[in-house]
């Protein structure tokens, strides 16, 4: 029975409280009580919360611990913000003639620079995310699809990312978790690699761009 290894697996596992324990926010017998039924199964003994209590403390800092510093550095280089309203989302089944009229639609948002259009195919289903002046021609072009989900008031964030972005882990885990502890859902991400788009409820984008302006640190 090893009780320190079992914390640090307990607390590698759950980020949220590995960042509250580097932050100093979380009450350590609390947690240790919370813990305490995982870590006497793992360890197949009576344990008792103080010594949960004692390896919590004892932890030295983890990867996450060590890397923290240079994620939020990187979020402080995060570039432009752009933000559009009167977004809509189409999710359809796949199938050839979906594939076939993406053309037709790039050339009509090719004529208007202002619409936004994002395709996004994955196996079984592809997701269309567009700005709703073009809600007409995609049901008209779109009508013999298989619409599986459609939704719509939605707006969307992108957010310009620094150059070195593909070799730092944990970027978007900082973001998403921003944006969970206040409750907001992202609806859809499109990502290119130097830019991410988040879709949300358009209730939701002034705090979501909010959110993220603080992680750039203004």
């Amino acid at each position: 029975m090893n009780i320190a290894e079992e914390v640090r697996r307990y607390v590698d596992s759950h980020p949220f409280i590995e960042e509250g324990l580097c932050d100093g926010i979380i009450n350590y017998l609390g947690l240790a009580r919370k813990m305490q039924p995982a870590i006497e199964a793992q360890c197949q003994a009576q344990v008792k919360p103080g010594a949960i209590v004692m390896a919590l403390k004892r932890l030295s800092p983890s990867y996450y611990y060590q890397v923290s510093a240079g994620i939020k550095n990187f979020l402080a280089r995060l570039g432009q913000f752009t933000v559009r309203y009167d977004i809509q989302n189409y999710t359809y089944k796949n199938s050839s003639s979906l594939i076939s009229y993406q053309p037709k639609i790039f050339k009509e948002v090719a004529k208007q620079p202002g619409l936004y259009y994002s395709f996004s195919q994955g196996l079984n289903e592809s997701t269309i995310v567009c700005s709703n002046k073009l809600h007409n021609q995609i049901a008209k072009l779109f009508s013999g699809e298989q619409l599986l989900n459609h939704k719509s008031d939605l707006a969307a964030l992108t957010i310009m990312l620094p150059q070195d972005n593909t070799e730092i882990s944990g970027i978007y885990y900082f973001i998403f978790k921003e944006l969970a502890w206040q409750n907001i859902n992202v609806i859809e991400v499109i990502s290119t690699t130097n830019e991410i788009t988040l879709v949300v409820d358009e209730k939701n984008l002034e705090e979501s761009f909010r959110l993220v302006r603080k992680l750039k640190g203004n």
